[in-house]
């Protein structure tokens, strides 16, 4: 036993419905597996066997673990053995490999590992919770301080798990509703194979090239999926796109390459933008959205800050009938550009308070508006979606929210314009006498 850790007022249930999800679904547990195939379920009464000598078998699976990197990493059958002995029940975990050089890095270097829910008292109202682990061989580096360490910091997230369980914990959020889990890792392992190395490396511009490349690759992928979704197989034309506030540009350099068409529109110009293709359309300008009209079947608005509420109107506005929006909101700003002081109360944040304030003007358009949380790396990946359209004229209410926003609308001054200002302010002061002493 390497770990363990004390619980109290936590039935078997709890520990068995979390064991569940750690063997059914153990690319939510462990990040570079893909996803989990259960090949073969069984329940029975019979000494345990392979290693497991912990009682009677209760229940075997065989299951596959799938890597995300398919050509680095292998796949790895496993053995799971849940096994009761008195009142303690007990979990393992078996690679079924001939030596040690097939176990893959994201798994435990041991012979097999376990989970134990251990009775503690005659009234079941306190157990411990254990981890037992056999070693590869006599001597192997199982129990040296940084590992124990490791195994520790496992038991603790195995207790939190247990607690929330008993609790009736239910997320929050909820991905892949909209686009499916591995029709999106899919996509996102052939775009990041084919394109970060590169980008990361050859990244211009001061930001750091490892969010920004990831995460746009990340919104590349879903969005890629969503169209494939919503083209009809015998329809060859593509959806064009015009992405608001495009920033570096690469997200647009991402979609022309993978054979869309349409283009980015920001403020000023990045220096990485001279360092895509020609074909990628990337326009400085300064956008009056009150005013903007664009025949683009999709309006983007990706971390687009003052443009953000102003995508859904613009999407509504298109001269493209069937035009959709996607929004994925970042610092609130309300329809004038000026940032919106929001408050939240107990158990809110204030980015779903924006969330749902962008929700209300897309509504408000017309379009049934659908969220998916996106798996990008960032703490703002809601994505606000507008593909279909509610019955009823929303012309009205379409020009009065045009009318509100262009009359107090002030565009937000160029990050170059900021720098030169301040540059030009900096050199005032130095040139600027010192006070006489008389």
């Amino acid at each position: 036993m390497l770990a363990s850790v004390d619980i109290e007022n936590s039935e078997e249930d709890h520990f068995l419905a979390v064991m569940d999800k750690w063997t059914l679904s153990a690319e939510t547990i462990i990040p570079p597996v893909e996803r989990t195939v259960v090949d073969d379920l069984t329940k029975r009464q019979e000494p345990s066997h392979n290693g497991a000598d912990l009682g009677l078998v209760n229940s075997h699976i065989r299951r596959t673990l799938i890597p995300k990197r398919k050509g680095k990493d292998c796949w790895l059958e496993e053995d799971v053995v849940v096994s009761k002995l008195d009142s303690s029940t007990y979990i393992q975990f078996i690679p079924r490999v001939t030596n040690s050089s097939d176990i893959p890095f994201y798994y435990p270097q041991v012979a097999t590992y376990g989970f134990g829910y251990i009775r503690t008292d005659d009234n079941c109202t306190a157990c411990t919770l254990v981890i037992l682990v056999r070693e590869l061989a006599i001597g192997s580096a199982v129990a040296t301080k940084k590992q124990r360490s490791v195994w520790q910091d496992l038991v603790k997230k195995l207790y939190k798990w247990t607690v929330t369980e008993r609790f009736g914990y239910q997320k929050h959020s909820e991905h892949d509703v909209i686009i499916g889990y591995e029709q999106y890792t899919a996509k996102y392992h052939q775009l990041k194979a084919k394109y970060a190395q590169r980008w990361v490396e050859g990244w211009t511009e001061q930001t750091d090239p490892k969010k920004f490349v990831y995460e746009d690759i990340a919104i590349a992928s879903w969005l890629l999926c969503l169209w494939e979704q919503n083209t009809d197989a015998q329809d060859n034309n593509q959806p064009t796109f015009v992405d608001l506030g495009c920033g570096n540009g690469f997200l647009v350099y991402l979609l022309t390459s993978e054979g869309y068409t349409g283009y980015g529109i920001d403020q000023c110009a990045r220096k990485i933008w001279t360092q895509y293709d020609c074909q990628v359309d990337l326009r400085a300008q300064t956008l009056e959205p009150f005013n903007f009209v664009t025949d683009a079947d999709w309006v983007i608005g990706n971390h687009a800050d003052e443009l953000a509420p102003w995508v859904p109107i613009i999407a509504a506005k298109s001269t493209s009938p069937s035009a959709k929006f996607v929004v994925i909101p970042c610092c609130p700003h309300d329809l004038s550009g000026k940032k919106m002081p929001l408050k939240a109360n107990a158990g809110q944040s204030k980015y779903h308070i924006y969330v749902k304030y962008i929700c209300d003007l897309s509504e408000q358009c017309g379009f049934l508006t659908e969220r998916e949380y996106l798996r990008i790396p960032s703490t703002k990946n809601v994505a606000i979606l507008g593909r279909a359209r509610t019955l009823g004229d929303h012309r009205d209410n379409i020009a009065k929210l045009c009318e509100s926003g262009e009359s107090g609308f002030v565009a937000r001054i160029p990050d170059s314009v900021k720098n030169k200002l301040s540059m030009e302010k900096a050199k005032q002061r130095a040139h600027k006498p010192a006070l006489s002493a008389d």
